[in-house]
C-alpha cells in the first residue's frame, strides 16, 4: 500500500503521461534535493553531482511510461541516481578527469535545488562537519547505504531496492558502515604519560 507522498506522486505522474510536461516540475521540487544530495556524497564532486542529478532527473523523465506505480517513485529515482552515478564513478577511475573547478564556476541554469537533504546533521558546526567528514572517508559501497539509511532515513528493505543489492548484504554494508564510522568519530586517544613523569 502507497503512503500519502507516493499516492500524490501516482497522481503526478498520471499527469505528466497524460501530457503535462509541466506537473514533472513539481516531481524535481519535491526530490530534488534529495537526488541532489545523494549524487553528491556518492560521487564527492559538487559540480559533478549536479549534472548527475540533471540527468537523473532526464533519465527518469525518459523512462516514466516504464515507471511501476505500485512502487514508490523515490525509490526508483534513487535507485537511477545511484546507478548513474556509480557508472560515473567506474567512468572516472578508468579516465580520470581534471579537478579543481568550483560548484560557483558553473554558472549553467540548474534544474535540480542544490541544498541538504532535511535529515542532514544540522548546522555548520564542528560535530555535524566531522559527521559529514566521516560519511565521505566511507567507501563507496558502505557510503551509499549509510547515506541512504541515515541521511534519507530508508529502511533497509528500500535501501536493497535502489542499490540492487540483497537484504542480507545490505546489513552486513551497514554494520560496516557503522563500525568505521565509530572508529573515524572516536575521540583522538590520549597518550599515556611516559615513564617517570608525574600526569
Amino acid at each position: 500500500m502507497l503512503d500519502g507522498d507516493a499516492t500524490e506522486d501516482a497522481a503526478t505522474i498520471r499527469e505528466v503521461l497524460a501530457g503535462d510536461r509541466e506537473a514533472y516540475g513539481r516531481l524535481v521540487a519535491r526530490y530534488g534535493r534529495r537526488v541532489h544530495d545523494l549524487a553528491r556524497r556518492i560521487l564527492r564532486d559538487p559540480v559533478e553531482a549536479e549534472d548527475a542529478a540533471q540527468h537523473a532527473f532526464l533519465n527518469a523523465f525518459r523512462a516514466l511510461d516504464r515507471f511501476d506505480p505500485r512502487r514508490p517513485f523515490r525509490h526508483w529515482l534513487l535507485r537511477i541516481t545511484t546507478n548513474l552515478c556509480r557508472n560515473r564513478l567506474v567512468t572516472r577511475a578508468h579516465r580520470p578527469t581534471p579537478r579543481g573547478v568550483g560548484a560557483e564556476d558553473d554558472d549553467r541554469p540548474s534544474l535540480v535545488p542544490a541544498a541538504r537533504a532535511p535529515a542532514e546533521p544540522a548546522g555548520d558546526g564542528p560535530d555535524a562537519a566531522r559527521v559529514r567528514a566521516a560519511l565521505e572517508a566511507l567507501p563507496e559501497t558502505y557510503r551509499t547505504a549509510a547515506v541512504l539509511r541515515y541521511v534519507h532515513g530508508l529502511d533497509l528493505a528500500a535501501i536493497a531496492e535502489i542499490t540492487d543489492v540483497p537484504l542480507p548484504t545490505v546489513k552486513t554494508h551497514l554494520h560496516r558502515a557503522r563500525a568505521a564510522l565509530a572508529r573515524l568519530l572516536a575521540p583522538p586517544e590520549t597518550p599515556p604519560p611516559r615513564a617517570g613523569t608525574t600526569p
